[in-house]
């Protein structure tokens, strides 16, 4: 691939790869900032299209210390660069509004985290699993989402607005990666009692399960 761009604030370029080609098909929610990295506009001049996408958010769950979550990262299948050099670039972009960072391999998806490991990020442990939606009428419906239509998460309220049934929806939890951007972050990183454990490995049954 020829030299890649770096840019901020192209919202609704990361939105299209998002909704493309990330699992979730959904933007995350309390954006922060978007970093993109884009081709070249060739002839025409300018930046061509976006190939991969680094979001950072506030994180849906309270944290006792400001943090931000890289809560999405994405790219097209035909950008063949490593995404680490990407996470990089944005963690040197965010320095000016957090100075520690975190971010969730999901393990229902069959993620480990790769990715985190190989960007030399520190590793917190696995989450227990969470109740992360609902189910209506058999379709996933993510707690931000029942949040922000209906004003509740809750399954029981959520049947009685609806008038029908509605279950709640598990995870089966998320491991926890970290990054200091600075010794500020350090410190707060041992506030939060964020650990520093051996890297998990893939788990081999979970990823066959999600293949089927």
């Amino acid at each position: 691939m020829n030299t890649l761009f770096l840019r901020t604030g192209r919202n609704a370029e990361a939105d299209a790869l998002v909704i493309e080609f990330h699992y979730s098909k959904r933007p995350p929610a309390n954006v922060q900032q978007v970093v993109t990295w884009h081709e070249d506009g060739g002839l025409f001049g300018g930046d061509g299209q976006a190939v991969a996408a680094c979001y950072f958010s506030i994180p849906p769950t309270r944290w006792s210390e400001d943090v931000l979550e890289l809560s999405r990262l994405v790219r097209r299948p035909t950008c063949d660069k490593p995404l680490t050099g990407l996470i990089a670039e944005s963690c040197t972009m965010i320095r000016a509004k957090t100075d520690l960072v975190v971010s969730f391999a999901d393990k229902t998806q069959g993620h480990h985290g790769g990715i985190y490991q190989a960007a030399s990020w520190r590793y917190a442990g696995a989450r227990d699993r969470a109740c992360d939606g609902v189910l209506i009428a058999g379709t996933f419906h993510p707690g931000r989402s029942c949040n922000s239509v209906w004003g509740t998460r809750s399954p029981v309220k959520l049947a009685a607005i609806l008038g029908q049934p509605v279950e709640p929806h598990f995870d089966e939890g998320k491991h926890c990666y970290w990054r200091a951007l600075s010794l500020s972050g350090e410190k707060k990183a041992r506030r939060l009692g964020l650990d520093e454990l051996p890297y998990p490995k893939p788990d081999a049954q979970q990823q066959e399960r999600t293949a089927a």
